[in-house]
């Protein structure tokens, strides 16, 4: 675990600083967008900004300085990307003599879960904060006649807040749902095939529109400072809709490690080892009966 945590450190920085970035760069938009939208330029030309500088990203750093606030710099994002790259690094490094390449892409592998299961069990306890709200709106309906003004909006931030953020994670587990009854009775080299395939014609083409799209939609909002019209509370949502291009980040890496995946079962015919959670008993029995029956 000891030679593990330098590259863990790493990529956990890396992740930090590159969600980072795409807040402080919606802030900083949101702060000045104003300003310069009446130009005619669309809330999804400040994508962009965030890795490099434009004609546009210009504009918006002379709106920062005629208003006096900091403008976003690329350089975060730069600097959490040379984060994950330099984990990525260590843990390619032989650490004895003659070691081949399916320890150390394991050893890459495992950072990547751990931050996907950090992130998505944080997020679990939304789970808990959106029980206490509903269970708090139905005896105030129900018993006092005083319905709240905040529970719907309360309920489907902190749902959808769940939904998206666990994303990498459950991808990071392989319990996405797929069709179970045929791929399970392939050989793990079809399985790795056609994964495999399948990451590059539908999921990363998908993720990084949902990146961008995702990026524009919350610039969009952070623009107008965007509220609930729901319900009569109003809540602000422009923080909320942030986390859209945060979690197409974190699905972004872990679809690479998983294609790495693909790749080391279709050269060793196994899959790697991947971290686990408790199962549901179903696929424990299922996991089981297959052991047996290879066995006999």
């Amino acid at each position: 675990m000891k030679s593990e945590r330098p590259a863990l450190i790493l990529f956990a920085a890396g992740v930090a600083l590159t969600i980072g970035a795409i807040f402080w760069s919606l802030h900083a938009y949101g702060l000045v967008g104003q300003l310069v939208i009446a130009k005619g330029v669309r809330a999804n030309a400040v994508a962009p900004c965030l890795v490099w500088t434009t004609e546009f990203c210009a504009q918006v750093a002379a709106a920062h300085a005629e208003r006096g606030t900091t403008a976003y710099t690329p350089l975060m994002f730069w600097a959490g990307i040379a984060a994950v790259l330099a984990s990525f690094i260590v843990n390619l490094r032989t650490n004895t003599p003659g070691e081949g390449w399916a320890p150390r892409l394991q050893r890459l592998l495992i950072p990547v879960d751990r931050v996907s299961a950090f992130v998505g069990q944080l997020f679990a306890w939304c789970i808990i904060i959106l029980t206490f709200a509903v269970s708090y709106e139905v005896v105030m309906r129900k018993i006092f006649r005083a319905p709240t003004a905040w529970a719907y909006d309360a309920s489907y931030i902190l749902y959808g807040a769940l939904f998206i953020m666990a994303g990498a994670y459950a991808l990071s587990r392989n319990a996405h749902v797929r069709g179970d009854f045929l791929y399970r009775s392939w050989k793990p080299k079809t399985q790795a095939s056609m994964d495999l395939v399948l990451y590059f014609l539908f999921f990363f083409p998908g993720i990084v529109a949902f990146i961008y799209s995702g990026y524009g939609f919350a610039a969009q909002a952070w623009l107008t400072h965007e509220h609930s019209a729901y319900s009569p509370g109003g809540p602000p949502i422009y923080h909320y809709k942030t986390l859209i291009p945060a979690t197409g980040v974190l699905l972004l890496l872990q679809g690479i490690v998983e294609v790495i995946r693909c790749l080391v079962c279709l050269k060793t015919g196994d899959w790697p080892h991947r971290l686990h959670d408790v199962e549901e008993l179903e696929k424990v029995i299922l996991e089981q009966r297959a052991a047996e029956e290879a066995k006999s």
